[in-house]
């Protein structure tokens, strides 16, 4: 009998404090695309391959995923109510020239159950958001203590 051993490298890097996902922010790509998961939720261990395969038809966004027991105030600030849930942040200038926001975050959870649904309805969301890259520095989001979360730094 053979015994075959396979090392799997993950290539999304994984969320472990809330620091890390503000620096991310201010990265310079266009969009912020987080894949939470709990380790509890068979849907999101089903279909995080699929996730990460999607990664990689988007190379200008930053990809990445979070555990929302790990990282509670991420997943609070992003606004996820259920997982496996993908959100969408698009980071710089809209086609008309002003900046996106939080108001502008598109956050894809499964409807009744549907898991399966979850990352065809993130991409043609993706595919939908049009977003102008910004030069110069980014700077970092700024705590809103009349929501609990954060918002972009006023332009």
């Amino acid at each position: 009998m053979a015994v075959r051993l396979s090392r799997r490298l993950l290539s999304l890097p994984a969320i472990k404090s809330f620091p890390e996902y503000e620096a991310m922010k201010t990265a310079r790509t266009t969009m912020m695309v987080g894949w939470y998961t709990g380790h509890f939720s068979t849907g999101a261990k089903m279909y995080k391959e699929q996730f990460e395969a999607m990664s990689k038809a988007y190379p200008k966004a930053s990809f990445y995923t979070c555990d929302v027991d790990d990282v509670p105030l991420a997943a609070y600030d992003s606004e996820v109510t259920e997982v496996p849930s993908i959100v969408i942040q698009p980071l710089g200038l809209k086609p008309d020239g002003s900046y996106y926001d939080r108001t502008d975050m598109v956050v894809v959870a499964p409807e009744l159950a549907q898991f399966d649904q979850v990352i065809s309805r993130a991409k043609a969301a993706l595919d939908s958001i049009q977003v102008l890259e910004v030069g110069g520095e980014k700077l970092p989001w700024q705590f809103d203590p009349a929501t609990g979360t954060t918002l972009p730094p006023h332009h």
